[in-house]
């Protein structure tokens, strides 16, 4: 099956879940808030632009998970408190406790297909956080696999019981090229460019810094947002493009063009 470029297909398990899709996950494109952030966070650029990567898996549950620390599946107990509205939905979304180590595994009636050579990377939903409850990271060739794949959250405070309330957010999913993170290596700068600008780039950095402790600190809320302007700490624009807003996909995105 060829993926149209720049689409997830969520695939149902059978036409009974056909189109609702939307009850399950949710684009984080425009999903910039979080309840636990203050005023001055989403000064934070990355912070805000970070909020709303990839698509998260929603809870239809009002559920508690308790797991007393020992390795079976049988040490984790998952307790449903809203069974009607469970039952009404069938097997849109299950909890299950299949592997043990306090591992509640999160299964939905959707099978996700990416374009050619695309992965998804299942992670924390960004900057969304359940107190005691950790997702395990792995990464999906959801182009090549022709069936679902699960999300698996870990349990990391034995016996302590885990709230998790209908429609929060339990996992997420994150396209990445395959390929692309691989062919990273993380070396000693003056392996690369030369000492003088090794040098410019340590000055630009002390005086960001003397920027943000001497006259930022004196601005309204204690922020220059240089970064959010796209400029340097003497006025320059960014030497390559800068995205201060996500857009829909298809839509002519908002960036700041590179300098001249």
């Amino acid at each position: 099956m060829k993926v149209p470029d720049d689409r997830i297909l969520a695939l149902p398990y059978d036409d009974h879940y056909a189109g609702l899709q939307d009850e399950v996950f949710l684009p984080l494109r425009g999903q910039h808030k979080r309840d636990w952030f203050s005023k001055h966070a989403y000064l934070c650029l990355p912070l805000v632009i970070g909020n709303q990567y990839g698509f998260a898996v929603k809870s239809l549950f009002h559920a508690t998970f308790l797991w007393n620390g020992g390795p079976e599946p049988a040490d984790t107990t998952i307790t449903v408190h809203n069974t009607e509205e469970a039952d009404a939905f069938g097997g849109l979304q299950l909890l299950a406790s299949q592997f043990g180590l306090g591992i509640v595994t999160v299964q939905t009636a959707f099978a996700l297909r990416t374009p050619p050579e695309v992965n998804l990377m299942t992670l924390q939903p960004p900057n969304a956080f359940i107190d005691g409850l950790q997702n395990l990271t792995g990464v999906v060739e959801a182009d090549n696999l022709r069936r679902d794949f699960t999300f698996n959250l870990k349990i990391t405070r034995p016996d302590h019981p885990i709230e998790i309330k209908v429609g929060d957010l339990l996992a997420a999913v994150l396209p990445i090229p395959r390929g692309f993170v691989e062919k990273f290596e993380m070396v000693d700068a003056y392996e690369a460019v030369s000492p003088d600008t090794v040098a410019l780039e340590q000055q630009t950095a002390r005086d960001f810094g003397r920027e943000r402790e001497e006259v930022d600190a004196k601005n309204k809320r204690g922020v220059g947002r240089r970064y959010f302007k796209g400029e340097d700490v003497y006025g320059q624009r960014f030497e390559h493009s800068h995205q201060q807003v996500l857009t829909a996909p298809g839509a002519t995105r908002r960036t700041r063009k590179p300098r001249s």
